[in-house]
């Protein structure tokens, strides 16, 4: 009995002592994204109009022969700008960075339009906000969200989970409309 006893114990010793903290997967996820960022003029680019939003943009992908490593996204809409980094190791999403500046009202929302409509607030590019988001996926599962300064949003929060086929969503239309692209070449 103490036998199996302590085979047991030694095999979940073993097993948790290789499982990473997430801390070392966060400090590898930094360090690949930053190596992916040391060495993009080695990396093949493509460039492409983004057709899927609404108020346009460009994709940039960066290849290592056929593997995508990272595609930086410029869109704009009437509400906002964004601007997002998507970094991949071995085929996999790791991590997201995206800057969104959020407008107080639609560009297309002059102070005329305000007056006419008795509205005393109207687009005002200096009353534009900042939020960035920082996604770190490990084994193509969000593992961490942070939203603005350093506000983690809780894994079990439906926010959270949302989030993960949302990227994944974005990720497979970026490379798909890169590939098209490279087709049509």
């Amino acid at each position: 009995m103490y036998k199996y006893l302590t085979i047991f114990l030694l095999a979940i010793i073993g097993f948790t002592s290789c499982k990473k903290k997430q801390a070392d997967v966060l400090a590898d996820i930094k360090e690949k994204t930053a190596k992916i960022n040391k060495g993009l003029t080695s990396l093949s680019r493509k460039q492409v109009d983004d057709i899927m939003t609404p108020g346009g943009g460009t994709i940039m992908g960066y290849y290592d022969g056929e593997e995508v490593k990272k595609i930086n996204v410029e869109q704009y809409t009437d509400t906002c700008r964004i601007f997002s980094e998507f970094y991949f190791d071995d085929g996999m999403l790791i991590y997201v960075l995206e800057h969104n500046y959020v407008y107080n009202k639609p560009r297309w929302y002059t102070e005329e339009l305000a007056t006419e409509k008795k509205d005393s607030v109207w687009y005002d590019d200096k009353k534009t906000v900042l939020v960035n988001n920082r996604y770190y996926l490990k084994q193509n599962k969000l593992i961490k969200w942070i939203k603005g300064d350093d506000n983690d949003i809780m894994i079990n929060s439906s926010e959270f989970m949302n989030m993960e086929p949302k990227l994944w969503i974005k990720a497979v239309l970026l490379i798909k409309e890169l590939k098209e692209l490279k087709s049509n070449q």
